[in-house]
């Protein structure tokens, strides 16, 4: 059975929390304090077990000295670079730190390069986003999900001022998942913790049966009347894996590349990992014909064919959304046709069978072997497949 690690989020989420919630999960308490007290950054980490409303939790406090000045995203990019931590490691806290910087860029209106964190580019965020990703190396990066989000409402102080809550970066990284304000008047939801969480986890509100192996509980440093403020971590193996096995669906538009290219890219991406690849022509801006590209890929295959999108064509973006999907069961056997061999394949649903095919390959040879039109050899298949499975047939 798949494992994959579920965040229930209806009470919140911040960097700190998920830390706790993880560290509880793997009982990683005194590691993860050596470790990252020794990365090169001026911190002390203090890891208690505390309570909530009454129930048991971890809480994760991290001291550091205020950041000296906003840092960009080359400085972020260089201290990563050379952090005593695995090269996965290292390369996932890049992504979710280019999260950051693309939605702040995004709401201010400037180029990446030009953004400057202020209180996620502190060491405490650096602790906060290379421990999560370093705990979540110990799960063996197994697929993460979450609920519904709860931002909170409200205002909050930064360094750009006082800025409603949700703040504009968070709502920008949101974009298209279930939220709600929630009943507590105060931010909820903090960057650090959506960045995390929509750059490896997908959202799945209705989810199939799965098999709960051990939780963890995680405490932010604020209390409220109305709720505990406790993130809860879930391993827990998924049933039935098959039936709902979702994909990422990744999509452009591209009007800046030939059909030969493309072509080319096409076969690329598919040796990437991709499931399945189709391109429709359309008019772009400017009146100018181009494609839109459209990329089917597992989780596990999605850094892959991404990488083999903008390296093979000309897009210089993507949209995607994880989509779930129904999956039937395959089978393929083999029958005999004019003494030779030809496979067919199945498609079953709730056991029977639904579609029914003959591999196109295997009717190509036994019309070259037979010195028959392809269209024939067909018919011959077809009509071996009716006299098996026909009326009154088993």
């Amino acid at each position: 059975m798949a494992r994959e690690l579920l965040f229930q989020t209806e009470s919140g989420a911040s960097g700190d929390m998920i830390l706790a919630a993880l560290i509880d999960l793997l009982d990683a308490g005194a590691e993860f304090k050596t470790t990252f007290e020794a990365i090169g950054l001026d911190v002390t980490i203090s890891i208690a077990d505390t309570e909530k409303s009454h129930l048991r939790c971890k809480q994760v406090t991290i001291e550091a000295p205020p950041a000296a000045h906003a840092v960009t995203w080359t400085e972020i990019e260089a201290f990563i670079a050379e952090v005593p931590l695995s090269a996965k490691v290292r390369h996932d806290a890049g992504l979710i730190f280019k999260t950051i910087f693309a939605a702040e860029a995004a709401v201010h209106g400037q180029e990446l390069k030009n953004v400057h964190l202020h209180e996620v580019g502190a060491d405490d965020s650096l602790v906060d986003i290379l421990g999560f990703c370093w705990l979540w190396e110990k799960l063996e990066r197994c697929p993460i999900i979450f609920t519904t989000l709860v931002t909170g409402f409200g205002s909050v102080r930064t360094r750009h001022g006082l800025l409603p809550v949700p703040p504009p970066a968070v709502l920008h990284m949101v974009q298209g998942l279930a939220c709600r304000a929630g009943d507590i008047e105060d931010e909820r939801l903090t960057p650090t913790a959506a960045a995390i969480l929509t750059t490896f986890g997908r959202q799945a509100p209705s989810r199939g049966s799965a098999r709960p192996l051990r939780a963890g509980y995680g405490c932010g440093h604020k209390s409220f009347a109305a709720a505990p403020n406790l993130l809860r971590a879930i391993l827990e193996e998924k049933e039935d894996a098959r039936s709902d096995a979702g994909v990422w669906v990744l999509e452009s538009f591209l009007d800046d590349i030939s059909p030969e290219l493309l072509a080319h890219a096409s076969e690329r991406i598919v040796q990437a990992g991709a499931l399945d690849i189709f391109i429709a022509p359309g008019q772009m801006k400017k009146g100018r014909p181009g494609f839109q590209l459209t990329v089917l890929c597992p989780d596990e295959a999605h850094e892959m064919v991404s990488a083999a999108i903008f390296a093979e064509s000309t897009a210089i973006g993507l949209r995607q959304r994880f989509s779930d999907r129904v999956v039937l069961t395959r089978e393929t056997r083999s029958l005999r046709v004019a003494g030779r061999e030809v496979r067919l394949k199945s498609a079953l649903f709730q056991g029977r069978a639904m579609n029914v095919k003959p591999e196109f390959d295997d009717v190509r040879r036994l019309a070259a072997e037979l010195g028959i039109p392809a269209k024939e050899a067909m018919r011959l298949v077809w009509g071996v497949i009716h006299e098996e499975n026909g009326p009154g047939k088993d």
